[in-house]
């Protein structure tokens, strides 16, 4: 094991200066987790299918052939993915499974703002709040799926428990760079 570089910096924690990396740990925890759930919840051809008929606009990809089968993801494709999921999956999922897919993607555009103020911090927390509250719709429909459809019931998504940090991460340093 290496020794850590501020071992011998007094008063030293480095959950104080090593601070949320929000390319992977919000772009892709989205497309990694919630878009798979979405597509196990919909079903693989009523997402492609609802993906395909949404009208193309200038300046975001249209997918015609959906996105369950997209290989590589880049971050301006999960963007585009994530400005119509939630239209595109609201009526075919339970309404507890889209509260809190809605409530994480509330956390993260919440915790992207470039002023974040004790108010701001507040809505944070309820958003958490409230996907935890709601999380276990997704396990209980069976719509956390792992490789080859297999239906995971656990939430060991290190993601998900290092978002638990976001808030006293802010209150320490100030807004992440992004």
């Amino acid at each position: 094991m290496n020794i850590p570089f501020w071992l011998d910096w007094l008063l030293s924690d480095p959950s104080h200066f090593l601070t949320p990396e929000f390319l992977h740990l919000i772009h892709r925890e989205f497309y990694d987790h919630n878009a798979k759930w979405l597509i196990c919840a919909v079903g693989d051809t009523e997402i492609v299918f609802w993906f395909s008929v949404l009208q193309a606009i200038t300046g975001f990809r249209h997918f015609h052939g959906g996105i369950s089968k997209l290989k590589q993801v880049t971050g301006r494709t999960q963007h585009d993915i994530q400005q119509s999921i939630i239209a595109v999956s609201t009526d075919a999922v339970p309404s507890a499974v889209m509260t809190a897919i809605h409530a994480l993607m509330d956390f993260w555009y919440l915790v992207q703002s470039p002023i974040i103020d004790d108010i701001q911090l507040t809505r944070i927390s309820i958003a958490l709040k409230e996907f935890h509250t709601n999380k276990d719709a997704i396990i209980d429909g069976g719509f956390r799926c792992g490789q080859h459809g297999r239906v995971i019931e656990n939430w060991y998504i290190p993601k998900l428990e290092l978002m638990q940090s976001i808030v006293p991460s802010i209150r320490n340093t100030g807004v992440p760079l992004q």
